[in-house]
């Protein structure tokens, strides 16, 4: 490829398909980005990224998922909460970040991470609204903090109140003092409109947003450690969605193996009976 198209497109976009500002990540990982976006499309979730999983806990049998309780320690046979003591059980599948897993599972490798702040602004400015439509707008030139920036109430509608438009936009490593006057003044450039109206809803930076993925890198590590004992996330394939919901599908898999199970498995002990208040 020409010097000009590694340089404005393939490096910005592999840093932002990464995390990874500096594209210290293993060149298979990098590659496997790149399918997958050759492959599909971006999307997001609609109503937000706790949709999800809220779709997928209503076609679970009713007490299935308990919220707000917090896990102190596991075994093959047993959950140790801080609220409601131990909950037996025939396995346990430990579905957290690379850390947490750690805590719970002394001996797990925790990798190191990438960091990276999102910030959201919103305005009621049109020209913010039809400047990019649905397209993910990338910095190739990398002329300030900003990866890339989309207006996402041009994609999903139920982001905004009425009138007013939605726009997200991620910087890779960690955030400067001043990031918002710093994030606005770029964002005036890439959507070629003033930012001096714009409302700052929330600035999210996450230290240990990203697992690294530096050569070598296991694509798939382990995620049976014991029969009775599994563990998945973006920690154990790429650090992707599409890795963290690939390592769930083996670990799931491995259960079912293990407990050699054939019809449900909504099957554990009931929510314990709390005494009520005088």
């Amino acid at each position: 490829m020409p010097a000009r198209t590694i340089e404005g497109f393939l490096r910005p976009l592999l840093a932002a398909l990464l995390c990874d500002p500096e594209l210290s990540t293993s060149s298979r990982c990098a590659d496997l980005a790149l399918r997958a976006f050759a492959g599909g499309r971006l999307c997001v979730p609609e109503g937000g990224a706790e949709a999800l999983p809220e779709l997928l806990a209503q076609t679970l049998p009713p007490g299935t998922v308990r919220t707000g309780v917090r896990v102190t320690s596991v075994s093959t046979t047993s959950v140790t909460t801080a609220e409601h003591g131990a909950i037996r059980c025939r396995a346990v599948l430990l579905a957290t970040d690379a850390r947490a897993a750690a805590e719970l599972l002394p001996g797990l490798r925790v990798p190191d991470f990438h960091p990276v702040t999102v910030l959201h602004h919103t305005t009621d400015d049109p020209a913010a609204a039809f400047a990019t439509g649905t397209s993910l707008l990338l910095d190739a030139d990398r002329g300030g903090p900003v990866a890339h920036t989309a207006v996402l109430s041009n994609v999903d509608p139920s982001r905004a109140p009425a009138g007013r438009v939605l726009i997200s936009s991620t910087v890779l490593g960690a955030p400067s003092d001043g990031i918002d006057t710093a994030v606005r003044i770029h964002l005036s450039r890439l959507y070629g409109t003033s930012t001096r109206r714009w409302e700052t809803l929330a600035v999210h930076h996450t230290p240990e947003a990203v697992p690294a993925m530096r050569p070598p890198h296991d694509l798939r590590r382990p995620v049976r450690l014991l029969a009775g004992l599994y563990v998945c996330g973006d920690h154990r394939d790429t650090s992707t969605v599409q890795g963290a919901l690939h390592s769930a599908h083996r670990a799931a898999a491995a259960v079912l193996a293990d407990l050699g199970a054939a019809g449900s498995m909504h099957r554990s002990d009931p929510a314990p009976t709390l005494p009520r208040a005088a």
